[in-house]
Order: C-alpha cells, then structure tokens, then sequence
C-alpha cells in the first residue's frame, strides 16, 4: 500500500510538471503571434481561454494532492519525487503564495514602494508592460492578505510540530523500550497530527490558487500571458538546477 501510494505521488509530480513544459510551449506560441500594441478582442478572448485552461488544470492538481494527502500528507512536507533544492524552498509541502508577487514586480520593473511613490506624486515611468496605477493598489492590497494568511498557516504548523513533540507522543516514547514500537496509541496520536497537517495543506494549496486567480484578474490578458510564463520557466529551471545539484553532490 505505501509503495502504491508514492507511485501515485511521483506520478502526479511526473504528470503536473510536463504539464509545465506543455503549457509554456503553448503560451510562448501564443505570446509570438500577440500584437502588444493594439487592442484585439479576439486576441483577448483566445488569451482568457488559455488562461482559464491553465487555471483548471491549478484546480485539478490542488484536487489530487488533496485526495493523496489525506491517506499520506507528511510525504508532500518533505516529497521523495523532488530534488533537495526544491524541498528547500518548501513552504506548508509548496511555494509560498506571497513569492508570486516577486515576480510581477520583477517583470514589469517595478519596485512597489518606488511605484507607489511615483504615482502619488503624479510620475509614471515606463516599462515594458508597466502595471497602472489601479492594478498597483490592487495588487499591494491582495499582497497584504496573502501575507496575512501566511503567517496564520504558519503559525498553525508551527503549534502542530509542536505538539508532535509534546504529550502524549513524549510520555509515550519516555515509557517505551530500547526499541519504540509502533503500537495503536503512536498510531492513533500521529494520525490526529497528520489529520491537522493535511487540513494545513488543503488550505495552503487553496490560499496559493486563490492568490494566483486573483492576481490574473488584475492583471490584462498580455500581462497574465508574460506573467504566467514567467513563472513556468521558474518552475522548471529550480528543478532543472536541482537535479544538476543533487548529481554533483552523489544524490541522484
């Protein structure tokens, strides 16, 4: 049965991740034929498909990992199937929500609390696909909520891995013999924590696809493309760099 369930896990990772590789193909197909200087309603409308496409498939991979977690959920804290650069970037078994905004700021050239500045005293520099002011405001405030709900699931996990250590886990190793065996109380305890922990996840996993719809509906359909790409290109370069750390150390 374990080893079912981290054939199930591996695949799935498998699967979402030459699902980046196809995606990206698409969009940078796509991005070649957009006309960034004019407004085209079908353009708009073929890129908001593409778009809601991409966000389904979200949807579909946070549903999966919620059904696996349920029956192993420490195996998305620390998962077999990624590289050790990857697990170290790990925030609640994935990315933190709160980086996706990094990365807005990065491509647009933009620097909140410079752009903030510059649009309350009326100055607007140019970028390459600069963000208006409205969308700054907007996006300032889902950062704060984002980062709000962090520290709230941070703080949950935090007392739960403590609680791992505390009573009656600790009574019940204190008491065991030279060998801690894995009787129905360790089972029963552990299975509590683990209930918790996979409740953490879910809401992890919907905080960070939440984060991302709402930060697409901010942003016009040319930005969301760039965006998106961006961010499957990052994706797929942390896992390239670190399977070509993890050979370099002896650890494929």
């Amino acid at each position: 049965m374990e080893n079912s369930d981290k054939i199930r896990e591996h695949c799935l990772y498998k699967e979402w991740m030459s699902l980046q590789e196809q995606e990206l193909s698409q969009l940078l197909n796509r991005s070649l034929n957009l006309n960034k200087t004019t407004a085209d309603v079908d353009s708009d409308a073929e890129i908001g498909a593409l778009v809601d496409k991409i966000t389904q498939h979200f949807q579909d991979y946070v549903d999966s990992r919620r059904r696996l977690a349920g029956r192993d959920v420490s195996a998305f804290f620390s998962p077999s199937w990624c590289t050790t650069l990857e697990n170290s970037m790990l925030w609640i078994a994935g990315c933190r929500p709160s980086s996706f905004f990094s990365l807005v700021y990065a491509l647009c050239g933009a620097d909140i609390d410079k752009k903030l500045s510059q649009y309350f005293q009326g100055f607007n520099s140019p970028n390459h696909s600069p963000l208006s002011s409205s969308q700054l405001i907007s996006i300032d405030n889902l950062q704060r909520r984002t980062i709000a709900e962090e520290e709230k699931l941070s703080s949950r996990v935090a007392s739960l891995q403590q609680e791992m250590a505390d009573m009656p886990l600790a009574l019940i190793a204190r008491n065991s013999g030279p060998i801690c065996e894995h009787n129905s109380d360790v089972r029963e305890n552990i299975g509590k924590v683990e209930q918790a922990m996979a409740s953490a996840m879910e809401e992890a996993d919907q905080l960070r696809l939440n984060t991302f719809k709402e930060l697409i509906q901010i942003l016009k359909p040319v930005q969301a493309v760039e965006y998106i790409i961006a961010t499957k290109k990052l994706r797929l370069c942390v896992q390239s760099w670190g399977v070509e750390r993890d050979h370099e150390h002896g650890r494929d």
